[in-house]
């Protein structure tokens, strides 16, 4: 067992070491913005509001004015509508968006913090019964742990090069520094008689 975790050890340090100076690397340089934002107003205001309940009564009215102006109407004066009202929509996407991308923003903290809570516990069970002479088991259930902490507090790999938010990168940032505390704390606690 002594080599396979002498392995893994190592495996596990190569990531979350290389995984932390990423997102070190990224809170320092990767906040920037695109020099095209400039020429959308309306998403830049929309991005600097604060409060989301804000964007969403923005989003209320200027959804129930593109609604009355499209009410009864054929699809070539809709078409009309929308080039005469063009800042119009062009506020409503702006408000759209930024609304959906909150809210996924959101959703991404709760499950970033929520599954890696249940690899946290899976790390401590399985170093508790390891500790206490159940190797194979306790083994199993730290490693398992630990693929569930690498794999939330890991960057995006499904959704091509964008780069995490402020408030998911400093969590993910924190997970890998708290995954290799307890890397660490487990190689310290696992000094046990060779079991074979």
């Amino acid at each position: 067992m002594k080599p396979l975790q002498i392995t893994l050890f190592l495996i596990a340090n190569l990531i979350f070491i290389t995984q932390s100076t990423r997102d070190l690397h990224q809170l320092v340089f990767g906040g920037q913005v695109s020099v095209l934002d400039q020429f959308d107003p309306e998403k830049l205001k929309a991005r600097a509001e604060k409060q989301i309940e804000t964007l969403i009564a923005d989003y209320r009215n200027v959804n129930d004015q593109v609604r009355n102006l499209e009410q009864g109407k054929k699809s070539k004066e809709v078409e009309d509508i929308r080039q005469e009202h063009s800042d119009l929509y062009e506020k409503k996407n702006a408000l759209r968006s930024e609304i959906s991308e909150r809210e996924q923003r959101s959703w991404e903290l709760r499950d970033l913090w929520l599954f890696s809570s249940v690899g946290i516990l899976f790390i401590v069970c399985g170093a508790m019964l390891y500790r206490t002479g159940t190797l194979w088991p306790g083994f199993s259930i730290l490693v398992s742990g630990f693929t569930i902490l690498e794999y939330w507090a890991s960057p995006t790999f499904f959704s091509g090069a964008t780069a995490e938010f402020h408030a998911l990168l400093i969590s993910k940032t924190l997970l890998t520094l708290i995954a290799l505390g307890l890397l660490y704390a487990f190689w310290r606690i696992r000094v046990l008689p060779d079991h074979k």
